[in-house]
């Protein structure tokens, strides 16, 4: 017996979900170290940033601000993980701008550099807080479910 081929718009959707996967470890594995960023902005006026678990339930609080009551989100699982995804997928491009931006800036000195040090620490913090807000999201049951 031959096995189904799948539609090619779940191989879009496999493909989709593969790469954001891959980017959310990308962004854990490169952004910048709390010890670094205030390392580097030691003798600056910048501020130092808040740490790493009150930045990400920053991010959590203002993703489910965001996003509809958990009611009003779609009843299926697959619409309501499509639905997240579509809320979450640009806070995770932006946060890895932040990461790369700072990475190229990293050869570099003054404020620019520094800045963008501290941008790509506070976004990527912020962004695994609003990714565990969209995971929560996914698992609250829904009322016709």
């Amino acid at each position: 017996m031959a096995s189904p081929v799948p539609s090619p718009d779940f191989i879009l959707i496999q493909q989709r979900r593969r790469r954001r996967s891959i980017s959310v470890s990308r962004l854990m594995e490169s952004a910048p170290l709390r010890e670094d960023v205030i390392q580097a902005i030691a003798e600056t006026e910048l501020p130092v940033p808040n740490p790493e678990d009150r930045i990400r339930a920053d991010g959590f609080e203002t993703f489910l601000r965001l996003a509809p009551p958990a009611d009003l989100l779609p009843a299926a699982p697959k619409a309501r993980g499509d639905y997240l995804e579509e809320l979450f997928s640009p806070l995770l491009s932006e946060a890895l701008a932040y990461v790369d931006t700072a990475y190229d800036l990293s050869n570099t000195h003054g404020i620019e550099a520094l800045m963008a040090l501290l941008q790509a620490y506070i976004s990527a913090h912020w962004t695994i807080g609003a990714r565990d807000a969209a995971m929560h999201l996914y698992g609250v049951p829904s009322p016709e479910g």
